[in-house]
């Protein structure tokens, strides 16, 4: 790399303690099976718990208000305000708060008990006769005034499950996982635990929402889906307290106190220490520290890819329903779209081991030169050699997953634009008839198969530079900022969810989606400009031209 190129990109590994979890030097105990099963399953609850949650408020609000969208739109605007103004300051409380034990207790029981008591104000509402009839057991009279209160006390309590399952999510990820894990090239390093731990994600994301879709249609009763979901999370508190718990209780790293940040954001006085201009400021020293370090480039990268509306959000679905698919098919495309999404946690970590591997990506042996990821290595130090082909191999890989991303997500967009010019226009006699008596022309087959294959193709891409971006902020944030970063991140990614819902809400016509699924592309092509640049200052290239170069001669001297 040349010098010029160095000075501007190069940076190091923190030496924040980050291999002994910055507890004053305590010796790293490797992770036994046990800790990691029950680790896995603590986890395992907190994520069903918040996916099936998230689905099963959709379909509450769809009931309590079935005439109109008005109310699932406001929900979900409520909710993504929310969690942009606050998700920094619950970083900022997991990062200050001494015990990771008692922190992540917390969010167990605020995100069950909120839960449970918004179960409770979802079955006050869907009891109001106008709803259930006169002949149900249990029925409660029509009041606008009661039902608009008990909406919006279940919504305040929806943003508190949020916000608590947020800072489950980083007190988990950011802080537990990165402490207790074994030193890259181990079991249960930390790409090997980032990788089982997303795959608990998906597969909560996928199987989730169709046992509760199942338990509703099986009982015949949303309110019984309440019931089912406020049971649901009460029973999961002793299973995900007992598990944190004995993780806790076998881990010396995790028992530690942590050392409290020494810089602290200024305050004007101390009369004013507590007021909205201290905690404003605060609030913008989040986003300060977020944009100072080496990896929010990355970070926004990702949280840009929230725009994208070529997703299995309630608006894509709500088109395809429109445009004449059944539930059915868009249920059975989901299903293959979360096998390859599955799938991106089996091959990215055989990916960073195999793209970071040095014979990969130099001639020479990696000792006293600087190498292309921008760390230089220490002679004879083989940990710090493996952490930086790591490094290499998240920064290699994560690019292939955009690219990835970018090649399947042009055929979904010529797709769409396909089908909707189609449904614009009538191609014969019989898509004539259909119209006159107000029935939907069924989308062209060859298109739709090129739709939902690309579609499924590119979740792998976006799922693999996920799993990258998130280990590439575990290792490049120091260990005291790691926590506060992951909730500015947080309010960051619903930024993008609350534009990509007004654009929703801008452009609500069925034939206008064209646009949006432009629109898209469009951000997914900027996330990978973005990222690419990142690449390319850290590592001086993109591509070894020269090596390919080679390649192509040797294949002709071959031919």
């Amino acid at each position: 790399m040349d010098s010029d190129t160095e000075s501007e990109s190069s940076f190091e590994l923190p030496d924040d303690n980050s291999r002994d979890g910055g507890n004053g030097g305590i010796t790293p105990i490797s992770l036994t099976r046990a800790q990691a099963l029950n680790l896995y399953v603590s986890h395992a609850f907190s994520t069903w718990n918040a996916r099936g949650y998230e689905f099963a408020a959709i379909l509450f609000t769809a009931a309590a208000y079935p005439d109109t969208l008005v109310a699932a739109a406001l929900r979900m605007i409520i909710v993504y305000f929310a969690m942009i103004l606050f998700s920094s300051s619950v970083g900022q409380w997991v990062e200050k708060s001494p015990s990771r034990l008692r922190t992540l207790l917390w969010t167990i029981v605020c995100n069950r008990g909120s839960v449970i008591l918004g179960s409770f104000f979802w079955i006050l509402i869907l009891s109001q006769e106008d709803l259930v009839g006169r002949q149900a057991t249990f029925v409660l009279p029509t009041n606008a005034l009661l039902k608009g209160i008990g909406f919006a006390i279940a919504v305040t309590l929806g943003i508190i499950e949020r916000l608590s399952a947020s800072g489950n999510l980083i007190s988990m990820e950011r802080d537990w996982v990165v402490t207790v894990a074994a030193p890259a090239g181990n079991p249960y390093d930390l790409t090997h635990l980032n990788a089982v731990m997303r795959r608990i994600d998906l597969v909560c994301k996928l199987i989730s929402p169709i046992l509760t879709s199942a338990v509703i249609s099986a009982l015949g009763s949303i309110r019984l889906g309440v019931v089912f979901t406020g049971l649901t999370s009460l029973i999961s508190i002793p299973i995900e307290v007992f598990s944190a718990r004995r993780v806790w209780n076998s881990s010396p790293l995790l028992q530690a106190p942590r050392a409290v940040p020494t810089s602290q954001p200024a305050v004007v006085t101390q009369e004013t220490s507590r007021s909205w201009i201290s905690r404003t400021r605060q609030y913008f020293h989040g986003f300060e520290m977020y944009f100072s370090t080496s990896v929010w480039v990355p970070s926004v990268a990702l949280a840009l890819l929230h725009f994208n509306m070529l997703t299995w959000r309630a608006t894509f679905v709500t088109y395809l329903i429109n445009i004449g698919y059944s539930l059915n098919i868009i249920t059975l495309a989901r299903a293959i779209g979360s096998v390859f999404e599955i799938s991106s946690t089996v091959i990215t970590p055989r990916g960073i081991d195999y793209m970071g591997k040095t014979h990969h990506h130099a001639s020479t042996p990696p000792i006293d030169e600087d190498d292309e990821s921008g760390v230089r290595l220490i002679a004879g130090d083989q940990e710090g050699s493996r952490d930086v082909q790591t490094l290499i191999g998240l920064q290699r890989v994560g690019l292939w997953g955009m690219t990835w991303q970018i090649i399947n997500t042009v055929p979904v967009v010529l797709a769409l634009w396909a089908i909707s010019v189609q449904q614009d226009e009538a191609e014969n006699l019989f898509d004539v008839i259909r119209r006159v008596i107000n029935e939907k022309v069924p989308p062209n087959a060859g298109w739709s198969v090129i739709l939902f294959s690309f579609l499924a193709f590119s979740r792998l891409g976006v799922w693999v530079f996920d799993l990258t971006t998130q280990q590439l902020t575990q290792t490049l944030v120091p260990e005291h900022q790691r926590s506060s970063f992951a909730g500015t991140e947080s309010s960051v990614v619903n930024i993008f969810e609350l534009l990509g819902a007004g654009a929703a809400i801008a452009f609500p016509r069925t034939e206008q989606y064209r646009w949006l699924a432009l629109a898209s592309l469009v951000s997914v092509l900027i996330s990978w400009i973005m990222y690419a640049g990142w690449v390319r200052r850290q590592r001086g290239h993109l591509i070894h031209w020269e090596k390919l170069a080679q390649g192509l001669c040797v294949n002709e001297r071959g031919w």
